[in-house]
């Protein structure tokens, strides 16, 4: 067994010698430029094919199988938010069929008709938007034939994007919130905390991109992040109660002291409007 082990041992030194000097000839002929023998050819392939399966080939398996692996986590974590958020629905869907049942048997124990958050939409599309009045106003595809009228929210699926100013049998013209040159002032209501304030909504900021929003209320803190919705305090025929339209930037109390301001980042990307809906309150045909 010794004998065995001894002869083949010799035999490994000797393949490796020759590799040793195969190894060497062929890097002093890159050196000096020779134009390589058949053999020389030969045997540089066989390096480039034993570089390539041993060493690339492995190190290219174990990086894909690595990519794969992240790439199944990733899949794995979108899948488990994605529950989350099914069961998060499931959840709040049981819970507002029992509170649109308990608001049901209110309204008829108490004789209401209806609250200023209830009301309906009509859909509709846009169907013309110029490049010169890009931030200004819309036009959509219904008018009083469908029952709209001046003074009418229009929405879209992230919040308000503006009201109907003016409206023909078919189509309506829709000034949108985003307008630097609109005069009309919409009644917002600030939910901070627990807390509920009042304000006005009377301009859009080009540059910082954001509403101007004066307060009605007295208000000593605000929460940045703190939700904007409609007061639905407009009057008839204008927006009704809880749609919203933005979050508070930041809070600053004016110059004289006398006007509180509150900047306002809007819930809607007004450079992509495609569907809309126009909302009428329940009570109003």
């Amino acid at each position: 067994m010794y004998k065995k082990n001894n002869k083949w041992n010799k035999h490994n030194k000797r393949i490796v010698i020759v590799t040793i000097v195969l190894v060497l000839f062929s890097v002093f002929t890159l050196v000096t430029s020779r134009s390589a023998s058949g053999i020389e050819t030969m045997f540089k392939d066989t390096i480039a094919n034993i570089e390539y399966y041993v060493i690339k080939a492995p190190i290219e398996y174990v990086s894909h199988l690595f990519d794969e692996y992240s790439d199944l986590k990733d899949v794995y974590n979108e899948n488990a938010k994605l529950k989350e958020q099914l069961d998060n629905l499931a959840r709040e869907s049981a819970m507002n069929e029992t509170l649109s049942n308990e608001i049901e048997e209110l309204k008829k124990l108490t004789g209401i008709d209806f609250l200023p958050t209830e009301y309906q939409v009509k859909y509709t599309n846009v169907i013309a938007r110029d490049a010169e009045s890009w931030n200004n106003q819309v036009t959509i595809n219904l008018g009083n034939l469908s029952g709209i009228k001046e003074g009418m929210a229009v929405i879209s699926s992230d919040g308000m994007i503006g009201t109907v100013t003016n409206v023909s049998e078919i189509s309506s013209t829709v000034s949108l919130l985003s307008s630097e040159t609109s005069k009309s002032q919409l009644p917002v209501m600030i939910i901070s905390g627990d807390e509920e304030y009042y304000g006005l909504l009377n301009r859009y900021d080009l540059s910082s991109k954001s509403y101007r929003i004066t307060l009605l209320s007295d208000v000593e803190k605000l929460e940045k992040g703190a939700k904007v919705v409609t007061s639905g305090l407009g009057g008839v025929g204008k927006s009704p109660k809880g749609i919203l339209v933005g979050t508070v930037e930041n809070y600053t109390v004016g110059d004289d002291a006398t006007e509180s301001v509150c900047m306002v980042k809007p819930s809607v990307n007004f450079d992509s409007l495609n569907y809309v809906a126009v909302v009428q309150r329940v009570n109003e045909k």
